[in-house]
């Protein structure tokens, strides 16, 4: 069997050389590009320390988390790899593929390389939609259909899973292959140019040859991942193994002929072979380790990716985080029971002074006790909850008289809740120094930890909002989550139904203060004060942004959302001006243009202007959102050869043909 194996990937067939040319070369650009632009200057600073850029880290903490995320990295690439090729069914073309690598991979890597983090994402924000406007175009030109989801559709033998494994494995050996090949030469050239240390050098020659060997066993890996993703052959025996793929196959395709053209793609990419295995479940888990390694060790990461400045770029990050966990909250009463708020801004201002009136020496000034400083800055832990209950316990109170109002009415509410709010805190002197807000807000306390510097809340930010999902995911999928999508769908349904309205709607609202308690006491911490100028009806209106820009009730387009907005509003816009002032930028004569016309024209002028245009562009061609619930992608966008309408049992009327097969379970 072993050597079969190793003929099979040494000497591949005429189809696995078509794969394995097709997704080694899709793979091995961007990481190659990756590698030359920061992954080798981060291995080599792990192997030699002496050798390493002056403003990058190299105490020995800092080193190993270098060195773990690049582990990580090659490992997930390398099973990625062998995934692909083994998932593949062959039947999209090779430069088709290589062109949505290059552009939803190489390019944004360029792009990021040149601009920055923030502004390289918001150039891909305009690449990628003219691509698939482009991409669209040249097909209906053509008059391309894409196949059928359900021709891909195989029940997998034991013979062709060996096969499958068998590529998944030669996937992985030869993608690692092909890298130790190039890597030895760039190193190589570097060598014999005098820029490479004989210590690096070594490692090099190393690196060739573990990398193949890694690449052979991470490829058998890759092919049990993708196995487990087929429809396996069921029954031993040769006389049963007909009768059973028949039925498997049957039941399967049923199931799937029974849903919509939109439906069918959506189950079926997460079956092996895929048409398109880019997009499938089982890829989309190797990106989230990709993400997940590079969020957590981003703070180690950024001197080698963008040099200098670190700190500064972690603390805008820390800001964004917080409009995440806003985002999050106003989510659960907009995107899941469909209450539409307009002064969600008013619980994060409850959140931030609950902290900053406790948090800080007004304390003392209030009750006459003696605030140390060396303590109190440790009730910030047990107060993040206590905020979070105080901001959901005025939630409730908000929510008890606006349980029969729905629609614009209950915006009315919300709005005139959220500017009420501001002007009390604003008019409480005696507790909040008004106008002038409360300053020298503690810091949280935590031992070794120095919170002068942002990584510490970088990593704050980030624990918070992994909590912050995982009770979004918890309260989706609970029987409270599914009354809301209720109340949502149809509110007079759903109480026909035996939905508690009143119950499930004060959940909704204590919900969502909560965790906009949670962002508030985050805030004041972060930022040391509390002053109600900070909190505003534009700001209400943000929040609600991110919701309706990146999917109303996806928890992912959410997220998304509120970075876009972030970034978008606060880290792009704010800049122009200062960009335009660098004569070597491109917005330099745009603005000298402008300003000719318009003496005394800045881009902060127009500031609103902009952001307002990019948020209607948006909503004119992606009304769903950035990346939309299932359900209501389906509302707003039916694929083509779709059904006009999907009919289910609800739209059967009692006594019609077919009404009883409808409503049948079986």
């Amino acid at each position: 069997m072993s050597t079969s194996v190793s003929s099979g990937m040494l000497l591949p067939t005429p189809d696995t050389r078509r794969l394995l040319i097709k997704w080694v070369v899709a793979l091995i650009v961007p990481v190659v590009v990756f590698t030359l632009w920061s992954g080798e200057s981060i291995i080599n600073a792990v192997i030699s320390p002496a050798t390493a850029a002056g403003n990058v880290p190299t105490d020995p903490v800092s080193l190993i988390e270098a060195a773990i995320f690049t582990v990580v990295f090659y490992i997930a690439v390398l099973l990625l790899a062998g995934y692909l090729v083994a998932a593949d069914t062959g039947r999209r073309s090779i430069i088709e593929t290589w062109a949505d690598v290059l552009i939803f991979a190489v390019v944004p890597l360029i792009l990021i390389i040149l601009f920055g983090l923030i502004i390289g994402l918001a150039l891909c924000a305009i690449v990628w939609p003219l691509y698939i406007l482009i991409k669209n175009q040249i097909r209906k030109a053509r008059h391309y259909t894409p196949p059928a989801p359900l021709e891909s559709l195989t029940v997998i033998d034991a013979e062709q899973r060996a096969i499958l494994a068998g590529r998944a494995t030669a996937g992985s050996f030869w993608f690692a292959l092909a890298f130790a090949v190039i890597s030895l030469v760039v190193d190589l050239v570097y060598f014999f140019s005098g820029s490479l240390p004989v210590i690096l050098l070594i490692w090099a020659i190393v690196r060739t040859i573990i990398l193949p060997v890694a690449g052979y066993f991470l490829g058998r890996l890759a092919g049990q991942i993708a196995l487990r993703r087929t429809i396996p052959e069921k029954g031993n025996g040769n006389g049963g193994n007909g009768a059973h793929r028949g039925k498997r196959v049957a039941s399967v395709q049923q199931q799937l002929e029974a849903l919509s053209t939109t439906r069918v793609r959506e189950e079926a990419k997460d079956l092996v072979p895929n048409d398109l295995p880019l997009r499938s479940s089982g890829a989309q888990r190797f990106y989230l380790i990709l993400l997940v390694a590079f969020v957590l060790f981003y703070p180690v990461l950024d001197p080698f990716l963008f040099g200098s400045g670190t700190d500064g770029r972690l603390a805008g990050y820390g800001d964004a985080g917080y409009y995440v966990i806003l985002a999050l909250g106003l989510n659960i009463v907009v995107g899941f029971a469909g209450l539409l708020d307009l002064g969600y801004v008013a619980f994060f201002a409850i959140g931030s002074y609950a902290w900053g009136m406790i948090g800080s020496t007004q304390f003392g000034y209030i009750t006459g006790i003696h605030v140390n400083p060396q303590i109190w800055p440790w009730f910030f832990w047990p107060m993040i909850l206590g905020a979070a209950l105080i901001a959901a316990l005025w939630g409730v109170l908000l929510g008890a008289p606006t349980l029969r109002l729905r629609g614009d009415y209950l915006a009315i509410v919300t709005l005139g809740f959220g500017e009420i709010v501001p002007i009390v805190f604003l008019e409480m002197d005696k507790y909040t120094n008004g106008t002038n807000g409360i300053v020298g807000v503690y810091s949280p306390a935590l031992p070794g930890v120095d919170w002068s510097s942002s990584t510490p809340y970088y990593y704050l930010i980030l624990a918070l909002i992994v909590l912050v999902i995982f009770a979004n995911v918890r309260l989706r999928d609970s029987r409270l989550g599914r009354a809301w999508i209720a109340i949502r769908e149809d509110e007079i349904a759903a109480e026909s139904s035996g939905v508690n309205l009143v119950r499930t709607k004060l959940f909704a609202f204590a919900a969502g203060a909560f965790f906009s308690g949670i962002a508030g006491a985050y805030h004041a911490a972060k930022l040391g004060s509390v002053s109600p100028d900070n909190f505003s009806f534009g700001d209400s209106v943000i929040y609600l942004a991110m919701v309706v820009i990146g999917g109303i009730g996806s928890i992912p387009g959410v997220i998304v959302g509120a970075l876009a907005v972030y970034a978008i509003n606060v880290l792009i816009l704010a800049q122009l001006d200062s960009l335009a002032a660098n004569p070597n930028n491109f917005l330099y004569p745009v603005h000298n243009a402008i300003a000719a016309v318009f003496p005394g024209f800045t881009f902060g002028n127009i500031r609103n202007l902009i952001f307002g245009v990019i948020l209607v562009i948006i909503m004119i061609y992606r009304p769903e959102g950035l990346i939309p619930s299932a359900r209501r992608k389906r509302e707003l966008r039916h694929a083509e050869g779709d059904e006009a309408v999907e009919i289910g049992s609800l739209d059967v009327p009692p006594g019609a043909p077919g009404f009883e097969d409808e409503v049948r379970v079986e």
